[in-house]
């Protein structure tokens, strides 16, 4: 099947510009073989208004899907929409009120086919909410992206019985610093999930470490080094990373290479963040440099 586009409000799911029922659509997807990859957006973006679409725009098919490979005539691609506008309390609340619905859509592919997900920003706290509502397997590998998630929920969910028998791996930055700040300072609680996890199945992979890049150099994912001081979007824009992104999602670089191959990143959980010390005027100015006029990406 081609692209499913499904939206999750509080009525439920529904199909993306269809009045069609999405029980049909799922079933006919999970009577099927291979993996499915489900691809939740981050903050900022709506499928309920047309400017802020995700579907026209990173969920398009030159946008993640064809990077990502889920246009493959054995992987079923699955964009996943939320309202993700308001204020950002507004919209991490949401997120944790959609992540039923996304635990709904993950479970009806019980038991017929993998499913794998891979989510920016505020979608790392959709995706890790849905973790408690599932069983052990429902969920096989989990991508996060910049992540915009507390480690107190990180925690919670990854030792759940879904958690427990999945693999994640959170692909950040330095340069996404600053946004993490933003997401400690507006929405307060254990902190980010950039700090660090101590959760053997999750690792945090630094892409704008050196000897990181070196490695996944060797390993052949060779990576652009960092184009930015200031960036949310670096860990699905950057020239390379989208490649390395969907080798983690398939399972061809494997957790445990990865893992014995790429240098321990310092545990940050305790740690002031760098940019907290800074001017303020010099922080909005990489932030404004970093995002530029008319800048595609959400957050």
């Amino acid at each position: 099947m081609p692209l499913l586009r499904i939206n999750a409000s509080t009525k439920g799911l529904s199909l993306h510009g269809s009045a069609q029922p999405v029980s049909g659509a799922l079933a006919q997807v999970a009577a099927t073989q291979g993996p499915v990859v489900i691809m939740v957006h981050g903050y900022k973006y709506s499928p309920f208004i047309h400017k802020n679409c995700p579907h026209a725009r990173i969920f398009a098919l030159q946008g993640w899907p064809t990077p990502l490979g889920v246009h493959q005539s054995d992987v079923q691609g699955i964009a996943f929409g939320w309202h993700a506008r308001g204020g950002l309390r507004q919209a991490y609340s949401t997120a944790l009120d959609r992540a039923r619905d996304l635990a709904q859509l993950i479970s009806s592919f019980r038991g017929r086919r993998d499913v794998h997900l891979i989510a920016h920003s505020l979608g790392a706290t959709l995706c890790l909410a849905a973790l408690p509502y599932l069983r052990a397997g429902d969920v096989g590998r989990i991508v996060l992206l910049s992540g915009a998630a507390h480690l107190g929920l990180a925690n919670h969910a990854l030792n759940t019985p879904a958690g427990r028998s999945c693999e994640m791996f959170h692909v950040t930055s330095g340069e996404n610093a600053l946004f993490d700040h933003v997401f400690e300072q507006v929405v307060p609680d254990t902190g980010a999930i950039g700090r660090g996890l101590s959760c053997r199945h999750a690792m945090r992979i630094h892409i704008d470490c050196n000897r990181t890049l070196s490695k996944l150099s060797d390993l052949g994912y060779p990576l652009a080094p960092p184009q930015r001081r200031v960036c949310h979007w670096s860990s699905y824009t950057r020239p390379g990373v989208m490649l390395l992104n969907a080798a983690l999602l398939n399972g061809t670089l494997p957790f445990c290479d990865l893992r014995s191959a790429i240098p321990p990143q310092p545990d940050l959980q305790n740690q002031p963040n760098p940019l907290v010390t800074s001017r303020k005027n010099r922080i909005m100015e990489w932030y404004t440099r970093g995002k530029g006029p008319h800048h595609e990406h959400a957050y």
